[in-house]
């Protein structure tokens, strides 16, 4: 790091060294604070635009230096969530602070190339293509999916994440950088009036159309006949996160079971407990399940519980619903495991709970990072996910939010009960419906009645359409600046 603070402000003359330190400077505090667990949502829409302004006033090399300098320390707010809570290998985090930090420095070199070259409008599309492009394919590749793309910082901002039922996350992503790579064209003195209007009105009627569409999706409700009374409940017992024996188990879970008793409100339809609340052996899976089947029956509602459930072969991260009547009518083995916490085996079926209305659907906590998964339990027909999770504390707002975009996507309710994090029931627009944070008593509780629908929406349908449009997007410019400047080397 010191090198690149050399490289960039000890080399170059005094005015272009105070252009680099507060373009890198006004980039960190804009990225830290628009991004990582606790995101401010306008302040991403900005964070690009320093670095991008700046660019066209400093050499290459310079325009790289402060981009990745910018984005790398503003990356450091999540160091101590990767490196202290996480406890990721060095390598790994810096990799991860590093990367996109690369990324955004080659994205700004490609937009003050197009932008030398007269390209305006080029120039503003390329930053979101770019960007986009990255994402999917990072997405597609990693364990951990789309965890950290830039389009959860928008969860507070109700009206731009509706796009994401057309486009998927990345239409969110792409309309954030799209806006800072217009704003920062816009800018730039070489843009003559006439140019800026056709460019302003342009990229203002995407803008406009996007926001239009939110509000009117946020104002219409799909009509529905059915509805779920839901009720989530979740206590933080971090010294039983893994009872020793299955004596310990089956107390806590009596514990559980004593607490709905008490609390379930009548009419109740489905109760929602959190991942991995025991581990219990093949032996003890009979009295687990006469436990639950009792008091679903009791309760005359059924009741989602995470369990780790030890075979001879392995151990599976697990979800059991028990039926109204008593019975165990399903279960599921989580999908999507952590790399390096989860030991468990992954499972790979989907699961359904038929209803009068449709079928909920089961996963558990790292599964919603997942696009796709969601989008096949929406093209199952799912009107409703059921999602224990285990959060880490200091990201229940963020992976509850990650989850709360997948029923953007689909058209789908989820009810997700987090311990170590927060209980949320939220509506197939996104918005909360009822919350609550699981180290606020002994037992935190969540409880709504919401509409549950099987709504058909344009990326559930198409997949990841939009992505692909932007990598064929990206090539294209990338194609286009190329040629150009061959034609210049030519003419010289």
């Amino acid at each position: 790091m010191c090198i690149v603070v050399e490289c960039i402000f000890v080399r170059m003359p005094y005015r272009t060294a105070l252009l680099a330190a507060v373009a890198s400077l006004a980039g960190a505090v804009l990225v830290y604070f628009g991004s990582g667990l606790h995101p401010i949502w306008w302040v991403m829409w900005l964070a690009p635009a320093p670095v991008l302004m700046a660019a066209p006033s400093l050499s290459r090399s310079s325009s790289f230096a402060v981009a990745f300098l910018a984005w790398g320390l503003g990356g450091l707010n999540m160091w101590p969530y990767l490196r202290g809570i996480l406890g990721i290998p060095l390598g790994i985090v810096i990799l991860a602070v590093a990367g996109p930090a690369l990324i955004f420095g080659l994205t700004v070199l490609l937009h003050r190339s197009l932008l030398l070259k007269g390209r305006y409008w080029l120039a503003a599309l390329a930053v979101p293509s770019f960007w986009v492009s990255y994402e999917y394919l990072n997405a597609v590749t990693s364990p951990h999916s789309t965890f950290g793309n830039l389009a959860y910082s928008q969860m507070n901002f109700l009206p731009v994440i509706q796009i994401a039922s057309l486009s998927g996350i990345w239409g969110i992503s792409f309309v954030i950088f799209l806006f800072a790579g217009t704003l920062a064209t816009l800018l730039n003195k070489k843009v003559s009036a006439k140019q800026r209007r056709s460019l302003a009105c342009g990229v203002g009627l995407i803008l406009g159309a996007v926001f239009f569409y939110g509000a009117l999706r946020l104002s219409s409700r799909p009509s529905s006949d059915s509805t779920a009374a839901v009720l989530l409940v979740a206590k933080d017992v971090p010294d039983s996160a893994y009872p020793g024996h299955d004596a310990e188990a089956l107390a806590l879970l009596h514990e559980y079971v004593d607490e709905l008793r008490r609390i379930t409100p009548p009419g109740t339809q489905v109760i929602v407990l959190p991942e991995k609340i025991a581990r219990v052996s093949e032996g003890a899976r009979p009295q687990v399940d006469e436990i639950f089947s009792r008091a679903a029956a009791d309760l005359h509602s059924g009741i989602v519980v995470g369990l780790v459930r030890r075979t001879a072969n392995g151990s599976f991260n697990e979800s059991r619903y028990y039926s109204p009547e008593g019975k165990l009518q399903a279960s599921y083995d989580k999908h999507h495991l952590i790399p390096g916490l989860e030991p468990e085996l992954p499972g790979s079926s989907r699961t359904l709970v038929p209803q009068p209305a449709g079928a909920w659907g089961l996963e558990i906590c790292k599964d919603m990072d997942f696009p796709a998964l969601s989008s096949e339990y929406g093209r199952d027909g799912a009107t409703l996910l059921l999602v224990p999770a285990w959060d880490f504390r200091v990201d229940g707002w963020l992976h509850g939010r990650m989850a709360v975009l997948r029923s953007v996507e689909n058209g789908f309710g989820i009810a997700r009960s987090a311990r170590n994090g927060l209980l949320t029931i939220n509506d197939s627009r996104g918005r909360i419906l009822a919350e609550a944070d699981s180290s606020s008593s002994t037992f935190a509780m969540a409880s709504v009645s919401l509409p549950t629908i099987h709504e058909s929406t344009l990326y559930r349908r198409l997949g990841d359409w939009f992505a692909w449009l932007n990598l064929a997007a990206f090539f294209g410019i990338l194609l286009l600046s190329l040629r150009s400047s061959k034609q210049s080397a030519k003419q010289r």
